[in-house]
């Protein structure tokens, strides 16, 4: 690959980038293993690296949400009584969260997709 002499005279820019420890003893790690240095390895990985377009993600009902939200809260209350150690007879625990499975058993069958047509 030619040397480009626009691209070397120009002052060097600072990138900074968050990672792990294990991540970055890796890296370095890879890039003591080539012999070049940690920058050098991660500009030659960007530099041959192709993306994909991210995708949108699908529409959610707004009332979905809101029950998915509902649950949520049910859970964390849940929790946050037996992380304060309050006292939650096994029955009263166990019928909450049986409510809870109805309930999400409900919405997915409100909200299943319809399978898609098999192609031929």
């Amino acid at each position: 690959m030619a040397n480009d002499l626009s691209v070397a005279s120009e002052p060097a820019r600072w990138i900074k980038l968050r990672a792990s420890a294990a991540e970055r003893a890796r890296w370095q790690a890879l890039a003591a293993s080539r012999g070049v240095s940690l920058s050098e390895l991660i500009r030659a990985s960007l530099g041959s690296l192709r993306l994909r377009a991210r995708r949108e993600p699908p529409p959610v009902a707004p009332e979905l949400l809101r029950e998915l939200a509902r649950i949520g809260n049910n859970l964390n209350q849940l929790a946050r009584a037996a992380n304060r150690h309050e006292p939650v007879t096994a029955t009263a625990l166990l019928s909450r969260l049986i409510e809870i499975d109805r309930d999400l058993g409900a919405l997915r069958a409100a909200h299943t997709r319809a399978d898609p047509p098999e192609r031929g």
